[in-house]
């Protein structure tokens, strides 16, 4: 009788063990869960601006040479007619002054294909050509690190008109480094829709959200 009481105290002795461990567990755990809430809650959210937002609908994005001609000296080039404005270019030369290649510097915004002028002076210049080929909707935007996180740019999520979401990492933004610091702006130019036209330009990244209206 004796041995029988004792085994069942020893039993329900190590049962409360048991509970009591469990017990213990319990709250480490949520006392980890709070503590980890409390240091989420003292982090800092990060706040960006868009500065501007601007698209063109017509934007010049290629041109061809139609005629290299001779004589030129490397120069700047723009754009007459086609209902808008705002397009400026170069061109190079080779040896013999024939124009071998061109870049644009300003897509500008047209309602149609304007003419592309060869700016001069160009005074032993002939005959040299060249011609839109592409004009598509392209997105310029300048964003600042307005807060004190430093964020990575691939956390940064860009959205046109709530869909199109890209990651601010894929549009190329000329950045020192991986990270946008505080006080960091970055510019982008987004293309790659046609001729679609969108309303809202908005950011995303790590909770915080904002949008602004395009021009």
């Amino acid at each position: 009788m004796g041995a029988s009481v004792g085994i069942g105290g020893l039993i329900v002795g190590t049962s409360m063990l048991v509970v009591l461990a469990l017990a213990v567990n319990a709250i480490d755990l949520r006392l980890e869960s709070s503590l980890e809430t409390i240091e989420s809650a003292n982090e800092p959210i990060p706040t960006f601006s868009i500065d501007n937002a601007d698209i063109a609908l017509g934007a010049i994005t290629a041109l061809q040479i139609d005629n290299p001609g001779e004589n030129y000296t490397s120069g700047t080039l723009s754009a007459v007619g086609g209902g808008g404005s705002g397009f400026s270019g170069t061109f190079t030369v080779d040896a013999n002054g024939a124009i071998v290649s061109w870049s644009i510097t300003n897509h500008g915004d047209y309602t149609s294909d304007p003419t592309i002028i060869i700016d001069g002076p160009q005074p032993n210049g002939v005959n040299g050509s060249l011609s839109v080929t592409a004009r598509t909707t392209v997105i310029n935007a300048n964003l600042t690190n307005t807060g004190s996180v430093i964020v990575p740019i691939d956390e940064v999520w860009l959205f046109l008109d709530g869909s199109n979401a890209r990651n601010l990492a894929t549009l190329a933004p000329i950045v020192d480094s991986n990270n946008l610091y505080p006080s960091d702006t970055v510019g982008i130019e987004w293309r790659g829709f046609g001729n679609e036209v969108f309303e809202t330009l908005a950011i995303s990244t790590n909770g915080y959200n904002s949008a602004r209206t395009l021009q």
